[in-house]
């Protein structure tokens, strides 16, 4: 938080996107939204801006709904937990789990998701950061 305010007050952008050894990919906040990739979906391989899709995107669009980091000892895990972007309760039953909700602990569990910004109508009209 200091070194963002810090390159605020000097004009700078406050994420440095051009690190040398890492590649940005996108900035994550509360409900913005994901399409994620499934065994039988990759997001890649569609236009996601095409509204003929939506039928084929709307199972794997999700929004974030909370971080939290958990301690266990002197471990600390990350924990992101998305929700489906049609749910409109907020509850964690098992039976739901990966269907309505699910929580990453785990980077790897974010690879090939792609950004988005949907509009009023729930209509995807941006793909990215």
């Amino acid at each position: 938080f200091y070194e963002a305010v810090g390159r605020a007050n000097t004009g700078l952008p406050i994420i440095d996107k051009n690190k040398e050894d890492l590649e940005f990919l996108f900035t994550m906040k509360q409900n913005e939204y994901f399409v994620f990739p499934s065994d039988n979906f990759n997001p890649n391989e569609i236009d996601l801006l095409n509204p003929d899709n939506a039928s084929l995107i709307s199972p794997n669009l999700f929004r974030v709904q909370k971080f939290s980091k958990l301690v266990y000892g002197n471990n600390a895990v990350r924990e992101y937990v998305f929700r489906h972007h049609l749910e409109t309760m907020i509850e964690d039953k098992k039976e739901t789990k990966d269907i309505t909700y699910f929580v990453a602990r785990s980077l790897a569990r974010l690879d090939g998701i792609i950004k988005v910004r949907i509009n009023h109508l729930g209509q995807i009209v941006k793909v990215g950061e």
